[in-house]
């Protein structure tokens, strides 16, 4: 009754017809990627695949013939011939230790922020704090080539974001080289765009099947849930911050929760990323005692979004249900309205944040020494050096509030980008991530599982309301963050290969 209402409206109607002409604009169709799109990368990967297979095969032979050669001089070795005992060989332990995969460690990278805070605040595993992640990143590296030559196939699973991953590695190094006034800066620097790109190639090449998939991302919702329920705690306790997180004048606001993060801003732009995945699930609810479960997952990160206090955040998370509604379900975006319009009434904070930014107090306070101003600098330091920058690592995050006592955030990923590397580091960067989008896209379209069609829908949704918050926060500057969404950017890319196969054989 109510849908049927609201299609008959002159809102409703207007609203259809505006997704209905996104959908087939020109831009639309370009983004998500034509037959054509398909066709080409299909060719490419082909030929990719035959020239991978290639080097494969040469990087194999050696290894036979040495094999080979070992088993002709030593006929009978005991070393070869090693029988383990009864004890050794029937171990529990032992048989489940060499049950363990490659794939099992996708567990660890889902993990990723409660292991990073588990080692932060641990002294015993202090000495791994800022490496475990590289560790990790090294062992799938090892494990996986080797799991593959145990089993006989040496496979990769090609996708139309590779090459563009290759050009933009290409152009940072050669960024790197050409403006690096300080090279252990430079380095530093140049790690915040390189390293956690990798993790989109353990996403793509270690998902195996959609039960896989499923687990994970309910493993993820969980998480998600209890660090939102830990952002709900502070909340209710009223747990003490930096001064700086609120601005004097600003009133109605007494806390801002971060959770088991760094900041409001973190726990916000991670909650944006899951929030639309958990809306996914609760859509897609193959009954409706897992429908409940998924609702309750949302309540308390619903709640902790709203404690952050994070307008970036929230105006991120509003603009991702604007890209899950056009590509997904126009339903979507009754509901956002509904929220829209509630939550402010219910919630008094939400609309004195809200007010405060666009006061004049406000536009003062930023224009004097807050996000204007930094924009600003960072705007003369790309018209001071406009094509390679000041050099990565030199101004507008992490490292340079380390290394350079002048520098301060820039609040805008996108700024620093340009201010660090030039307009080519950014033009780059901006290629890269609309390949990305563009990728999922397609394999969106590609898809014909409802389950997976759904959840595509909802890591579109997320992944894209991660770059919108980049445009007022360092988002990208944070592993954690970066890790999550080059890893569900691969997750995304390859989700029409796993249609079909719940359970293949791993042998």
């Amino acid at each position: 009754m109510i849908s049927q209402a609201w299609q008959e409206s002159l809102t409703g109607r207007l609203a259809i017809g505006l997704v209905r002409s996104c959908r087939n604009s020109a831009c639309y169709r370009w983004i998500g990627g034509t037959a054509r799109y398909g066709r080409l990368t299909a060719v490419r990967n082909s030929l990719f695949a035959r020239l991978l297979s290639s080097v494969a095969s040469l990087a194999a032979r050696p290894l036979e013939l040495a094999g080979q050669a070992v088993r002709r001089a030593l006929p009978g070795s005991f070393l070869l011939n090693i029988k383990p005992k009864p004890a050794f060989s029937n171990s529990v332990f032992l048989k489940s230790l060499a049950g363990i995969r490659a794939e099992t460690l996708l567990w660890v990278i889902f993990s990723y922020i409660l292991v990073d805070y588990t080692v932060r605040n641990t002294p015993a595993l202090a000495f791994l704090s800022g490496n475990w992640d590289e560790l990790l990143l090294i062992l799938v590296a090892l494990a996986w080539p080797a799991q593959m030559a145990l089993r006989g196939r040496l496979i990769y699973r090609l996708t139309p974001m590779d090459l563009p991953i290759l050009l933009y590695l290409a152009m940072a190094c050669f960024l790197f080289l050409v403006r690096s006034p300080q090279n252990y800066i430079a380095i530093e620097g140049l790690r915040v765009y390189v390293e956690y790109i990798l993790w989109f190639f353990a996403a793509t090449n270690l998902l195996l099947n959609k039960r896989q998939a499923r687990a994970l991302v309910n493993w993820l919702v969980i998480l998600s849930a209890l660090v939102a329920l830990h952002g709900v705690y502070q909340y209710i306790i009223g747990v003490q911050i930096p001064s700086t997180w609120l601005d004097a004048t600003e009133g109605g606001v007494r806390t801002r929760v971060f959770s088991i993060l760094t900041s409001p801003n973190v726990l916000g732009s991670y909650l944006v990323l899951v929030i639309p995945i958990t809306v996914s699930q609760i859509l897609s609810a193959p009954s409706r005692l897992l429908r409940y479960f998924y609702s309750l997952c949302l309540i308390p990160m619903a709640f902790s979004l709203i404690f952050t206090y994070s307008r970036g955040a929230w105006l991120a998370l509003a603009g991702a249900f604007v890209i899950y509604g056009l590509i997904y379900n126009w339903r979507i975006l009754l509901g956002l309205g509904a929220v829209v319009y509630g939550a402010p009434k219910l919630i008094p904070g939400i609309s004195s944040r809200i007010g405060y930014m666009f006061s004049p107090a406000y536009l003062l306070s930023s224009a004097r020494a807050g996000r204007v101003a930094r924009w600003n600098t960072a705007i003369d330091k790309v018209q001071a050096n406009p094509l390679f920058g000041e050099g990565f690592g030199r101004y507008g995050g992490a490292v340079a509030a380390r290394y350079i006592p002048t520098s301060n955030y820039v609040d805008n990923f996108y700024l620093k980008t340009a201010a660090e590397s030039g307009l080519i580091g950014l033009a780059a960067l901006v290629l890269l991530l609309v390949s990305g989008v563009r990728c999922t896209l397609n394999s969106y379209r590609r898809l014909t599982d409802p389950y997976l069609k759904g959840l595509a829908g909802g890591l579109i949704a997320g992944l894209i309301g991660v770059l919108l918050h980049n445009g007022v926060e360092n988002i990208f500057e944070v592993p954690a963050m970066t890790s999550y969404f080059w890893l569900l950017l691969g997750m995304t890319t390859v989700l029409p290969n796993l249609e079909g196969q719940d359970s293949p054989p791993l042998e």
